[in-house]
């Protein structure tokens, strides 16, 4: 791979960005084995003024290997598709996209300030203007002077010596990308312009915040809640791990890229050892479910996700030796209420609780939040609703003008799940029963979580716990233990781990156990709703929710999704798919 000319393309470049320029996206057509990415980081942290945010798109025809150690451990199970590697603490955000050039540029849908490629012709000098804004800054190595016609024509002044050139069109350009920060009208960057107030505060709203707090906003989060975790996020544990289809549906690309979000973030909030842990996970492929992806749509790289357990896996997990499963290598479990709570902590975070907000009205620009009696709770430019399946209930109290003869109300057709989840002290188990249960989680007919140490949420003292669950209802509101769900949990369990299915049954005393209930919130399509809507009464108002039953594999995802939006920063993960998950998509 040819590098760029030293000291480093992109980095020449934005020293001479405007001041008020805090983020610049670079773009490479050849990520190699990731020299120049590495490169240019090298260039960005040696830099004084270097942006505070650097954007790195790189692409490569088929997942690289050999890659530099220095990146090779974060960059796993790189299957065709997009893949948005965090680094520096969310400072350097790597964006790789696996597949035949040009074509897969088109999941990228914000402009480069610098763009660097060596491989003209294979891309073409229309593929390449699509990635172009007024004023990009680009260089190639040597091409032949037919290209180098081609390129006047697409709008690219050419420098001297032909080997660099500036996007300067004397037409105006049009395009499909959306917008980024440094071809909008810049405006001052006050506080109003960057504050939010979010209302929720479990997995959704949490990230939410965060993504947005470590984007430089200030957020107000409320919730109706007197303590955290009062909702369904208050779940004592829960598990995040990929999800496969023979097809390699929608469904399951974007809860490996949630699986990968919610990884780094765990990392970066440093909450190893009793509060998560990265496993591998087992699931059991009860009734013939989940089944691989073959051939072609499922290469190498997608068995570092997940591939067919083996016969000494399914044993240590309970399972028969005949049992269908499969291995993830890529999952675990994390104590929801601790997740919540450290991305709250965040010091641009406030949060409040015994805020049960009952209208949103809009006055010119700014959005309210109201109770029951009128009294405004918190105001802001920017409303994000993450209250789950209640959210409709505030979307139905906003005025609309005129403009609702002609465009379509909201309406996110949602469905009010109930879960209750059973758990226990390991002590109480049957030593022999103990001995025998895995030290990873499975799933695939409810799930198993052992090991827990002291579970937050629930005040439990310093024993180890069992968790299992959790029950399904729909539309049941009602979040009282129930006896019948303890029962139906402990089979479901047994059902699970088929080897050890009679000793689950007789050796667990149900009055000894402990319950756990909540309620959920999924939308018909079972993709969540991320973002604005259409209608323009409802213009500065957000939504994140449907998360449904993967609230933890899904929810970092979403939160980068929406935040990603409101700073017109490039998407964390392929545009079509983005697209899928709009909230635009209802009204």
């Amino acid at each position: 791979m040819s590098h760029p000319p030293a000291p480093n393309f992109h980095a020449s470049h934005w020293q001479h960005r405007p001041a008020w320029q805090t983020t610049w996206h670079a773009i490479e057509t050849s990520f190699g084995r990731g020299e120049s990415f590495l490169h240019t980081l090298q260039a960005w942290q040696q830099d004084a003024n270097a942006p505070a945010t650097l954007f790195f798109t790189a692409f490569a025809n088929e997942s690289p290997s050999h890659l530099e150690p220095l990146i090779a451990g974060h960059l796993f199970g790189l299957l065709p598709g997009v893949h948005r590697i965090a680094l520096e603490n969310n400072k350097v955000q790597l964006t790789l996209c696996i597949g035949p050039a040009p074509v897969i540029a088109r999941e990228v849908d914000i402009a480069a300030d610098s763009f660097y490629t060596d491989s003209l012709e294979e891309w073409g000098a229309k593929s390449i203007a699509r990635l172009c804004k007024r004023g990009t800054c680009l260089a190639w190595s040597y091409t032949a002077s037919p290209l180098l016609k081609e390129l006047q024509q697409i709008g690219i002044q050419i420098n001297d010596p032909p080997q660099s050139g500036v996007y300067q069109p004397q037409w105006t350009p049009k395009t499909s990308l959306r917008p980024s920060s440094s071809t909008l009208f810049h405006l001052p960057n006050d506080a109003a312009n960057r504050h939010a107030v979010v209302i929720g505060s479990g997995l959704s709203g949490a990230a939410v915040a965060h993504s947005l707090a470590g984007r430089g906003w200030t957020v107000e989060v409320l919730d109706q809640g007197e303590n955290l975790g009062a909702g369904a996020s208050g779940l004592p544990a829960g598990i995040f791990a990929t999800h496969v289809s023979p097809d390699n549906n929608v469904l399951s690309r974007i809860t490996r890229d949630g699986v990968r979000a919610t990884l780094q973030r765990a990392k970066q909030l440093r909450l190893e050892g009793t509060q998560w842990q990265v496993s591998e996970l087992l699931e059991h492929r009860y009734a013939g479910k989940r089944q691989l992806p073959s051939g072609a749509l499922w290469p190498e790289a997608g068995h570092e996700w997940s591939t067919n357990a083996q016969t000494p896996q399914k044993v240590a997990g309970g399972l028969q030796e005949n049992s269908d499963a499969l291995w993830h290598a890529m999952a675990g479990w994390i104590q929801t209420h601790a997740f919540v709570k450290a991305q709250l902590s965040h010091p641009n975070i406030s949060w409040r609780g015994r805020c049960n907000v009952a209208q949103l009205q809009r006055i010119d620009s700014e959005w309210q939040a109201l109770d029951a009696h009128g009294q405004c709770l918190a105001t802001s430019k920017h409303m994000v609703l993450a209250n789950a399946h209640q959210c409709q209930a505030l979307l139905d109290t906003v005025q609309c003008t005129e403009h609702e003869k002609i465009n379509q109300r909201p309406h996110l057709p949602a469905t009010a799940l109930r879960g209750q989840v059973t758990l226990g002290s390991m002590a109480m188990l049957p030593p022999t029963l103990r001995e025998k249960l895995p030290s990873f989680p499975v799933n695939g007919h409810g799930s198993f979580i052992g090991q827990l140490k002291t579970l937050q949420s629930l005040g439990t003292d310093a024993e180890d716990y069992w968790i299992v669950g959790s029950s399904f209802q729909r539309n049941d509101f009602d979040v009282t233990p129930r006896h019948e769900d303890v029962v139906s949990n402990i089979q479901q369990w047994a059902e699970l781990m088929p080897a050890l299915s009679d000793e689950i049954q007789q050796g667990i005393e149900l009055s000894k156990t402990r319950s756990w209930a909540g309620i959920r919130s999924a939308l018909p399509d079972r993709v969540p709703a991320v973002g604005e809507f259409k209608h323009p009464d409802f213009k500065g108002l957000q939504v994140c929710t449907g998360m449904g039953a993967r609230g933890i594999s899904w929810s970092v995802l979403c939160g980068e999704l929406l935040a990603a939006h409101l700073n017109h920063e490039p998407l964390p993960m392929a545009a079509s798919l983005a697209k899928l998950m709009a909230a635009s998509r209802f009204g």
